[in-house]
């Protein structure tokens, strides 16, 4: 167990909000993350970079106006490792994906690392990987075996811009709804509006209880789309040096067990 694991406990347990420490612990948890850095180079000699995600449910949302989530309080936390501010903005996909390629010093997460964006930035990660089945409205009287199958349905939902509205589109669908992000798209599958939609077996179930869709209305049909591994995207303009100090810092937080402490807290307990 290493002190920076040790560090984030003490976050973690609250004693941040015992008196008399509340007001002493946080600085002192930041003067030693700090001195602890392998290198503080990042600190002094990185560019601002403008933080963007989009809402995905348990990854990026917002709650009581707040901008909470999974890889929200892990890119903090990596951030906070080379003593580093960061500003996030939440934007619907398709529009950060594009602020990602044009705009420079800017990183998107948490983004599918596919073929086709692989060259066109920088990654750091993997965060997480999940499996993309096609879900159906259950009852639906859809027989559903193959990618086949699908070219025959009236609307595929899928969010604009994302990796699964590009590998489709690529294999000649011709049918496809796009939508701002998966939660309307599972809000159009279960008011009959399109027919199926291609989502992450682990997000599936955080999405129906963020929309108020009872989860057991839903099916997984046996059609995979592909394994979904999502990163935190860079755009190419920053430095090879200031990427892999991120990556340092992810590699850190796996290493000390903070990034599986708030794994559980997000994946074993928010869909209860």
């Amino acid at each position: 167990m290493t002190l920076h694991y040790l560090l984030f406990q003490l976050v973690d347990q609250d004693i941040v909000n015992v008196k008399p420490f509340s007001r002493l612990v946080p600085r002192l948890i930041s003067a030693i993350l700090i001195v602890l850095l392998p290198s503080p180079a990042l600190a002094q000699t990185s560019p601002s970079i403008n933080f963007i995600t989009h809402s995905l449910h348990p990854f990026s949302y917002k709650k009581d106006e707040q901008l909470i989530g999974f890889s929200v309080e892990l890119v903090k936390d990596m951030a906070k490792l080379h003593g580093l501010s960061t500003n996030i903005e939440l934007l619907p996909f398709n529009r950060a994906f594009q602020q990602l390629k044009t705009q420079p010093n800017t990183a998107l997460f948490v983004i599918a690392k596919r073929p086709e964006r692989e060259n066109g930035m920088k990654w750091v990660g993997p965060i997480i990987t999940s499996g993309v089945y096609f879900y159906q409205k259950r009852h639906s009287g859809l027989t559903l075996k193959n990618l086949t199958d699908l070219k025959r349905v009236a609307k595929i939902g899928v969010v604009q811009g994302n990796a699964d509205h590009t590998y489709l589109e690529a294999n000649a669908f011709s049918n496809l709804s796009t939508d701002k992000s998966q939660i309307q798209s599972l809000k159009m599958l279960n008011h009959g509006r399109v027919d199926v939609a291609p989502m992450s077996e682990l997000v599936m179930p955080f999405l129906a209880k963020a929309a108020n869709i009872d989860v057991n209305s839903i099916e997984k049909t046996s059609i995979k789309l592909y394994d979904s591994t999502l990163y935190i995207a860079f755009s190419n303009d920053i430095n090879d040096e200031t990427v892999a100090q991120w990556q340092h810092a992810f590699d850190e937080l796996k290493a000390s067990g903070h990034y599986q402490t708030l794994f559980q807290r997000y994946f074993a307990t928010e869909a209860q």
